[in-house]
């Protein structure tokens, strides 16, 4: 589940980054209402819940822990937009990734952004 296409180097000179936008891709950012909806639902039925959110195809620069023992957690760095990645959430329990999951907004007319984290919306909707 966890990968990387691509080296640092080339992914933080953009160069699928450039392709995809002259192929007339769109920013896509985490979103992060939906991690929350989907992190609440599957608590339900495994209270040792991890997940994880990441850029698919960059995860080893850009993923991190954002929930871990029942709580949010905003220590860890991630870095969640992309115009060529799929922000991606990956649920696991039992010490096993179970689930990979796209979750992700069109970064125009959102109010998420590569630099967003647990903010008081999503919050409420996982404490719900």
């Amino acid at each position: 589940m966890k990968s990387s296409k691509l080296t640092f180097a080339e992914g933080f000179l953009g160069l699928d980054a450039a392709a995809a936008t002259k192929r007339g891709s769109t920013q896509k950012v985490f979103d992060w209402d939906e991690a929350a909806r989907i992190i609440k639902e599957k608590l339900k039925t495994h209270p040792n819940l991890i997940a994880e959110a990441g850029l698919e195809g960059d995860w080893n620069y850009t993923g991190g822990t954002i929930f871990e023992g029942g709580n949010p957690t905003t220590e860890g760095y991630t870095y969640l937009a992309s115009n060529w990645a799929i922000p991606t959430l990956i649920l696991s329990w039992e010490g096993v990734e179970q689930q990979e999951i796209p979750c992700y907004v069109e970064e125009s007319g959102s109010r998420f952004t590569c630099h967003s984290s647990w903010d008081e919306n999503s919050l409420r909707i996982l404490s719900k």
